[in-house]
């Protein structure tokens, strides 16, 4: 595939097949820093630091989703509810 010529972003993806890696990681990313939430609220004493610390990288991933969606006309919503609930 041709590369993109509008993109001059060292941090973009040159290629719709890097955009789609990246996208994909960053999904991933998102689902694990989840998991890890889901798991330091779920113990018997929650570490809110740990919880804090993954909320605010689940933040990041998220960021980097709606910069890597952006350019191609899609726009990235986090539920609120599923943001207090992970």
């Amino acid at each position: 595939m041709e590369p993109y010529n509008v993109i001059d972003d060292e941090d973009q993806p040159r290629t719709a097949e890097e955009r789609a890696a990246m996208v994909s990681h960053s999904v991933a990313m998102i689902e694990r820093m989840n998991a890890a939430i889901a798991r330091h609220v779920a113990t018997d004493i929650p570490n809110q630091l740990a919880i804090d610390q993954f909320a605010e990288l689940r933040e990041r991933y998220i960021t980097e989703l709606r910069e890597l969606l952006q350019p191609i006309g899609v726009a990235v919503q986090w539920n609120a509810d599923q943001r207090r609930a992970a």
